[in-house]
């Protein structure tokens, strides 16, 4: 049965109005496949830096982080705070000269710096990744709303998705920009009113401490391996994720994309802080829930007050709506750009880029809808999506910035075979077999077999041709530069 009143229902009508408000007005001003995909390279400081933090907290910072602390205590405020350190160190050593490169993605940097090989390996990969991250949100979306009203969720995550969408292929990433800002202001102002409230709910501190069991305050609850595997996981997608490499091609200057990684960082301390009241507090008032990744709602469900429910239910669909929608129009760009005009189409017009690129968008999310039916967990998820692409891409990225020796035949191996090996690890051995291999993380697996093979493997063959050192010496990257950032 439904618990959303009509003053609910209002807001959360107010919030799908202006979001597609948002998409319209964006889809006005787009008049090629670069204002579609990087927003006319012109995105300030303010814009940047609230969407890129938009675009990261998301169904797992919130439904996620929720479930965690809920299940396992206070360490489940790792998954969050874990983001901040790759927050700080890229965007003060690695935002900045990719900004100068003025590419469109990831894979057309692989493509400058190695081969055409591994620029389509790159594409190919990112592409199954963001598909699989898109589910995740949308999952989240349908949970929220099926749990607060009753509502069958397969319709709901339907009608989340078909929201995202529409102002996505119409406005493109400046739709998402502008939907991510309003969304950012909507998320942090939701929950930091809703912790509180249910934290006094709960009987503040004393009531707290005497509803909750010893264990569940133990910072070491999750081992060192977890969190740590996770504050890899953020350098990896930080540093080669499209949705986020796509704001620092957007931003108008170096110093803005420096900018929008380091506010991110900060933001970052603060919500996975909030998120952890709020998840602490529900577990003292609502113990014995079924499925860890209903807190959350639940706790919207059963604590919030009128109003303040339906702007906390546009606060979680803002979160999911901004990933998916960012995700999204990363994923059709890494069509559009690397793999229709680069492999199918190498003459397409401007036009004809912009129709793949909505028509891409649209297709992408139904792949990615009907995947949200096979997870469980939204963090699994987050993680695994992370491992098809960012174990194995993350080094070639990052050394080939700075290192003028590694090469092609490096960079392909490290791609091809560290993705694998972390996807293999994930499923096959990872807490299922005994000994060393049991016990590291998939994502280290991936990433010590990528950066291996791409060392190694470069040693072993001929060093890259002069075109390859001209490209890193046009954009005058320098080991003097990098270690002023310190």
């Amino acid at each position: 049965m439904s618990t959303v009143s009509i003053i609910d229902w209002l807001i959360i009508a107010a919030y799908f109005i202006g979001v597609l408000g948002i998409g319209r007005w964006a889809a006005k001003k787009i008049h090629s496949d670069d204002d579609f995909l990087l927003a006319g390279r012109s995105l300030g400081k303010l814009p940047t830096a609230l969407s890129t933090a938009a675009t990261d907290f998301g169904g797992s910072g919130i439904i996620g982080a929720s479930g965690l602390v809920y299940s396992v205590g206070v360490a489940g405020v790792y998954w969050n705070w874990s983001a901040a350190p790759a927050w700080f160190i890229l965007g003060l050593t690695f935002a900045g000269p990719l900004r100068r490169l003025a590419l469109t993605t990831i894979p057309e940097y692989l493509e400058r710096r190695y081969s055409g090989a591994a620029r389509k390996a790159a594409a190919i990969l990112h592409l199954l990744g963001l598909t699989v991250s898109i589910s995740a949100q949308t999952m989240v979306a349908g949970l929220m709303i099926s749990t607060l009203t009753g509502m069958n969720q397969t319709l709901a995550v339907i009608i989340s998705t078909l929201c995202f969408v529409s102002y996505t292929a119409a406005g493109g990433l400046l739709a998402v920009i502008w939907t991510d800002v309003a969304q950012y202001l909507i998320l942090v102002f939701g929950v930091a009113i809703a912790a509180p409230v249910v934290f006094f709910m709960a009987g503040s501190f004393e009531g707290i401490a005497a509803s909750l069991p010893e264990t569940f305050w133990d910072f070491k609850a999750l081992g060192w391996m977890e969190p740590l595997a996770w504050v890899a996981l953020a350098f990896f997608m930080y540093g080669t994720h499209q949705a986020f490499i796509q704001r620092i091609f957007a931003a108008k200057d170096e110093a803005t994309a420096k900018f929008a990684y380091v506010f991110t960082g900060v933001s970052y301390l603060v919500y996975g802080a909030i998120i952890a009241v709020a998840a602490i507090s529900t577990a003292a008032l609502f113990p014995g829930l079924e499925k860890a990744d209903l807190a959350f709602p639940v706790m919207v469900r059963d604590a919030m007050p009128v109003g303040l429910k339906g702007i906390l239910m546009a606060a979680v669909l803002a979160a999911t709506m901004s990933t998916s929608s960012s995700n999204l129009n990363s994923a059709a760009t890494l069509f559009s750009v690397d793999i229709y005009k680069r492999m199918l189409r190498p003459d397409a017009s401007e036009k004809t880029m912009l129709v793949v690129a909505r028509i891409s968008t649209v297709v992408i999310a139904v792949i990615s809808l009907i995947c949200s039916f096979f997870f469980q967990r939204v963090i699994d998820i987050v993680v695994f999506s992370t491992l098809i692409y960012s174990a194995g891409v993350f080094f070639p990225v990052l050394i080939g910035l700075f290192n003028y020796r590694v090469n092609a035949q490096g960079a392909l191996s490290a791609l091809v075979l560290g993705g694998t090996s972390a996807v293999i690890s994930s499923l096959f051995l990872y807490g299922r077999v005994g000994g060393l291999l049991g016990a590291i993380h998939p994502e280290f697996v991936g990433s010590l077999v990528s950066l291996t093979l791409l060392i190694v493997v470069s040693r072993l063959t001929p060093p890259p041709p002069e075109e390859k050192i001209a490209f890193l010496r046009s954009i005058d990257v320098s080991k003097e530069e990098l270690m002023k950032k310190f």
